[in-house]
């Protein structure tokens, strides 16, 4: 297979990124619209209501409610901007709100994440495309960590080749979950022998199964990781990494997360153990999920036939809202991290990407949901 490069954006430096974005934004440009200035508006006296497809009490609605406070504060017009949580179908229900029913004048827009394998494996609920939303932004939140119990062997687990070709019992949500997917085939391809244990509502209650004992090897968003594991599993001896997903940089090539740089890259640590660089289906599998489902896990999405001036403005009120000293004090604060932003066009093109998925691929990601919907 021969990988689409990435070479527009590096997601591991969101000041960047968040400077290509308002760049974008100022030029006038948006998808298919060419170069020139845009309309003027401005949403004074609107209310604007931000879609999110998840629970009250879920950490994607925590970063979504920070997102909006400082969207307010950077919007023309300091329209008032509310939250509603629309949760069900695995976030369908909020992508059908606003796709068939959100007005185009902008007061409606979904915020949350998205599943390009649904659309991209045609899963059921699946009767639209992204592409016919109008892109306003994307948001990255954190590359992932796996990791297991420094018990889950005999004779314990004292550096992370030692689990190569032992079985783990791997906790997870649905197997379809485009995070349990990545984690999990970064398992196979080191030779990790694991037993899928699915249907874990969220990543709370898979950590809550690890310290138990119920599973001992799990996947975090690295954020979570080294609030939530590295306190209460990695310090006291209990749990220890066993590899980071790697990011992609402005060239396409992949590098370390930086946020767990004494974690070894995925890539890096294939190279440790077998000597040579990953290569392969299932390593293009991965490179093509870190591509679709990595590089912007959330989204900012409009209806369709979106007003084009009110597209703008919003994009460029998120995109100032991202940049900001403040938001990136507050999320420090609240989230640990300060998410990365994506701009529309690059949006846009990750979107897009399904449909340059060879078969072979596909075919081989729908047989690794297989294997891991047996158990």
């Amino acid at each position: 297979m021969t990988k689409r490069v990435i070479k527009r954006h590096l997601f591991s430096l969101p000041a960047l990124l968040v400077a290509g974005f308002l760049t974008s934004c100022n030029s006038g440009q948006s998808p298919g619209s060419g170069s020139g200035e845009p309309e003027e508006h401005s949403f004074a006296g609107r209310t604007i209501t931000v879609v999110i497809g998840l629970d009250a009490s879920a950490g994607g609605t925590t970063v979504g409610r920070l997102l909006a406070k400082h969207i307010e504060k950077n919007l023309e017009g300091n329209p008032t901007v509310i939250v509603n949580n629309i949760p069900g179908a695995s976030t369908l229900n909020a992508h059908l709100h606003v796709l068939l029913k959100a007005p185009e004048d902008g007061t409606t827009i979904y915020y949350g994440p998205r599943s390009s394998l649904g659309e991209l494996l045609q899963l059921p609920g699946f009767s639209f495309k992204y592409s016919q939303f109008t892109p306003l932004g994307g948001v990255q939140i954190a590359g992932l960590v796996i990791y297991a119990r420094t018990d889950s062997i005999p004779g314990g687990v004292g550096a992370p080749a030692d689990v190569v070709g032992q079985e783990l019992r791997f906790g997870g949500m649905s197997p379809e979950h485009g995070r349990m997917i990545i984690s999990s085939m970064g398992l196979d391809l080191l030779g990790i022998n694991y037993k899928y244990i699915p249907g874990y509502p969220s990543s709370g209650n898979i950590r809550a199964a690890l310290i138990s004992g119920e599973v001992n090897a799990a996947t975090d968003a690295a954020h979570a990781y080294l609030s939530r594991v590295v306190p209460v599993l990695v310090d006291e001896g209990q749990a220890l990494p066993i590899y980071s997903m790697p990011l992609l940089d402005e060239n396409g090539g992949l590098v370390a997360n930086p946020m767990v740089p004494d974690v070894s890259s995925l890539h890096d640590l294939y190279k440790e153990i077998h000597g040579e660089a990953p290569s392969g289906v299932l390593w293009d599998s991965i490179t093509t999920l870190l591509e679709l489902d990595q590089t912007m896990q959330h989204v900012f999405l409009g209806p369709p036939d979106m007003d084009p001036a009110a597209a703008e403005t919003v994009r460029v009120g998120i995109a100032k809202a991202m940049a900001s000293e403040e938001f990136r004090e507050e999320a420090m604060k609240i989230l640990s991290y300060a998410p990365g932003a994506v701009g529309h066009e690059r949006q846009s093109e990750i979107l897009g990407a399904t449909s340059t998925v060879t078969p072979e691929v596909i075919e081989y990601i729908e047989a690794h949901i297989a294997k891991n919907s047996r158990y």
